[in-house]
């Protein structure tokens, strides 16, 4: 029935993106929800963020954090997720990710959550009309001791995301819809538990982005994700609201604030939510 029911949310994002009636930029850091666009070739580009996030629930952040944003502990985390792009050519660009833990800290790495990623742009110019991409990413694993304080899993994440963005003059849309394996050590607690965890995670999203001017952007993201696993089915959903200032054409400031809850109305309403993030950060493409 949970998988029924992901199936149909998907189905119904897909089909808003398709038949919208709505008056570009690209939707990267704050957002959760990845766009068809890419840096361009030979473009470099860097994201340094900061965030403080807060669990009420252990080892369970399905997709609710951007990638390499992942805490699966319960309390606090302060951190500072870092993404370097390269473009390989106008269409495929390169990526590496780390995030740096200011808290909590151990006897382990601040270091964690290391991705390495590869977006194809295979439809569309990535700042008009229709385009499609797909973007495979590969986590590396964790220490042992990471995985038992919820800061990453010891062993290799891998996730395919397929992306569909829609630009406007003024008004942009973009849908992802993911598969994630994420196997881990079995022999060692996720922040303390040994309950099964989301192994086989099958993720939707879609965020608007109103362009209000050459220097303010405003972002809805919404998502949903539901473990396909037999022995760990659960679902969870996400809401969030960000803005985007460009402070000049290569550099934009970031802000976002993030709830999650086991249903839609948790996680919009603040009812009974299992996370919560706010977030800051810049954007450079040099």
């Amino acid at each position: 029935m949970l998988r029924t029911l992901f199936l149909s949310r998907v189905f119904a994002l897909q089909i808003a993106v398709l038949t919208a009636i709505a008056l570009p930029v690209h939707a990267f850091e704050p957002l959760n929800t990845d766009d068809a666009g890419t840096v361009g070739k030979k473009v470099n580009q860097i994201e340094q963020y900061f965030y403080v996030l807060h669990n009420n629930v252990a080892g369970n952040p399905g997709s609710v954090a951007t990638p390499g944003e992942e805490f699966r502990g319960v309390g606090n985390a302060k951190a500072f997720p870092f993404t370097y792009t390269y473009g390989l050519s106008d269409t495929t660009e390169f990526s590496l990710a780390t995030t740096y833990y200011a808290t909590p800290r151990g006897s382990y790495s601040p270091l964690a959550n290391n991705i390495i990623g590869l977006k194809w742009r295979f439809m569309g110019d990535g700042a008009s009309g229709l385009g499609m991409a797909i973007k495979p990413t590969i986590t590396l694993p964790g220490s042992t001791s990471q995985q038992v304080q919820g800061l990453g899993l010891a062993q290799t994440n891998y996730e395919l995301n397929y992306i569909l963005s829609y630009y406007w003059d003024s008004f942009q849309v973009h849908t992802n819809i993911s598969y994630a394996r994420n196997p881990y050590n079995k022999n060692y607690p996720i922040s303390g538990s040994y309950a099964p965890y989301q192994i086989n995670l099958v993720s939707g999203s879609i965020a608007p982005i109103w362009i209000v001017n050459t220097w303010l952007k405003l972002a809805l993201d919404f998502g949903s994700s539901i473990d396909t696993s037999t022995t760990a089915a659960a679902v969870n959903d996400y809401g969030m609201v960000a803005a985007i200032f460009s402070i000049t054409k290569n550099v934009d400031i970031g802000v976002s604030y993030l709830q999650s809850g086991t249903t839609p109305s948790n996680a919009v309403s603040g009812k009974g939510i299992t996370s919560d993030r706010s977030e800051i950060g810049v954007t450079w493409r040099f």
